[in-house]
C-alpha cells in the first residue's frame, strides 16, 4: 500500500468493504479479565490500493464513518470530494469493542482505550497494510488513537487528535460518574439510559449555545429529551458503561507518541479543557496545537465542519 496520496492521478472509484475480525481467543485485557470469542466488525471505504485512512469517533460512532446511503457518523468529512475523500484515500472504522454496535458486546468486563487499539492493530495487520498514512481520533477515538500511535511507531505517518487529551479531565469523570449513578437508580432501563445521555449532551455543548439557540423563545427541554431518547434506542446501558469508564480511566504518555500529531482543541470544552491539549504539547515530541474558540464546546470537531476540514487537509499534505 502507497505510503503518500495520488495527488497527480485520476480519482479512483469507491469500493465498500467489510468484515468481521475474529480476535485471538481469549483475547487478553489490561485489566487481566478476558473476552471469549470476541468478533471486532470493521468497514473500509475507497480504493483498496489507496493510502489508509484510520477513522475513529467517540463513544457512540461506529464504523460507518461514511455510508453509501449517508448514513455515517462523519458525512461533513468523509466521502467523495470531502477533507478524507475516498476517491483518494482507503477510510477503515470500527465497532467499538464492548459497544452497541456489531463488535462483540462485554457486559461487566473492563475494557480499556489500550485494549481497543490492540484490537485495531491486529486488524491492520491482518488487512496487509505496512504503514497507514493518516490516524485522526476525536473524542473517545482520540483516546483510543494514542495508544494506536504508540502501537505503530514509525508505521504512522501522521496522527490527528480532536478535542482529546492523554487522561481524563476530572470535570468529565464527574460528570460521567453522575451518568452512571442514573443507570443504578433507573428500574427503566431505557429511561435512565435516556436521562444519563440529556446530562452527557449538556456536557458536550455550552451555555452561549444553549441560549443562542433556545433562549426565551423556545422550550429546550424537549430538544433535549429528544437527544435522550434516539440514543438510547441504539444503545444500552452496559455499553455506555463500560465505554465511559474506559475514558475515565484513559492514561498515556505523550512521550511515547513518534508520529508527527495535530491537537485540535476547543477554548469552551468543558471535558477536555486547552489546559491538558497544551499539557500533551509539552510532552509530545513532535505535536502542533491548533485552538479555537466555538460556542459548540466539545462538539465542536462534529460542527466547525470547515475548521476541522482544513485540520485534516493540512495533515495529509504534509509529508512525513
Amino acid at each position: 500500500m502507497s505510503a503518500h496520496p495520488q495527488a497527480e492521478s485520476a480519482p479512483l472509484p469507491c469500493q465498500w468493504t467489510r468484515g468481521v475480525l475474529a480476535l485471538p481467543d481469549p483475547f487478553q485485557l489490561e485489566s487481566g479479565e478476558t473476552l471469549e470469542c470476541a468478533r471486532l466488525f470493521w468497514q473500509c471505504a475507497g480504493p483498496a490500493q489507496a493510502p489508509l485512512v484510520v477513522v475513529l469517533g467517540g463513544i457512540s460512532a461506529h464504523a460507518r464513518c461514511c455510508a453509501p446511503d449517508g448514513s455515517g457518523w462523519w458525512e461533513a468529512q468523509c466521502g467523495a470530494g470531502r477533507a478524507l475523500d475516498t476517491n483518494r484515500y482507503r477510510l477503515l472504522g470500527i465497532d467499538w469493542l464492548g459497544g452497541a454496535d456489531a463488535s462483540s458486546a462485554a457486559a461487566g468486563t473492563a475494557i480499556s482505550s489500550a485494549d481497543q487499539a490492540r484490537a485495531i492493530l491486529l486488524l491492520i495487520n491482518r488487512l496487509g497494510v505496512r504503514q497507514a498514512h493518516l490516524l485522526v481520533g476525536a473524542s473517545y477515538g482520540g483516546a483510543v488513537a494514542q495508544h494506536l500511535a504508540a502501537l505503530l511507531g514509525a508505521r504512522l505517518r501522521r496522527l490527528v487528535l480532536l478535542c482529546a487529551a492523554h487522561r481524563s479531565s476530572a470535570f468529565a469523570r464527574a460528570l460521567r460518574h453522575v451518568q452512571r449513578a442514573i443507570l443504578d437508580l433507573g428500574d427503566d432501563p431505557p429511561a435512565a439510559l435516556a436521562l444519563a445521555r440529556e446530562l452527557a449532551i449538556l456536557g458536550y455543548v455550552t451555555n452561549a449555545q444553549i441560549e443562542s439557540r433556545f433562549g426565551a423563545s423556545s422550550d429546550v427541554l424537549p430538544w433535549l429529551r429528544h437527544q435522550g431518547t434516539r440514543f438510547a434506542a441504539r444503545f444500552n446501558a452496559d455499553a455506555y458503561r463500560c465505554l465511559g469508564e474506559s475514558l475515565d480511566a484513559h492514561a498515556i504518555d505523550p512521550a511515547t507518541i513518534r508520529a508527527p500529531t495535530t491537537l485540535f482543541g476547543v477554548t469552551e470544552d468543558q471535558l477536555v479543557p486547552p489546559s491538558l491539549l497544551r499539557e500533551f504539547a509539552a510532552r509530545a515530541p513532535d505535536c502542533a496545537l491548533v485552538e479555537i474558540s466555538s460556542a459548540f464546546g466539545h462538539d465542536a470537531f462534529l460542527k466547525e465542519e470547515a475548521v476541522v476540514a482544513d485540520v485534516l487537509r493540512c495533515a495529509l499534505q504534509v509529508r512525513a
